[in-house]
């Protein structure tokens, strides 16, 4: 799976739930990523990772992210 499916599949999620910027529940966005389009936990987690340390989403506390 290419990682760039996985981190616009990430976007696209948390925009459909809220604005962006507007800081979202990954468990709001998990099941969509991992029942729905396939994604294994693990790929979420490493795709979610790079896309803090390239600036893309900011990691919250309580289990959120910012896409920004």
């Amino acid at each position: 799976m290419d990682t760039r499916d996985i981190r616009a599949a990430i976007i696209d999620a948390a925009n459909s739930k809220a604005a962006p910027g507007t800081p979202i529940d990954l468990l709001d966005i998990g099941p969509r990523l991992v029942i729905e389009m396939n994604f294994t936990q693990d790929e979420v987690v490493n795709a979610l990772y790079a896309m803090q340390s390239e600036g893309d989403i900011e990691m919250l506390s309580g289990n959120r992210i910012r896409v920004l």
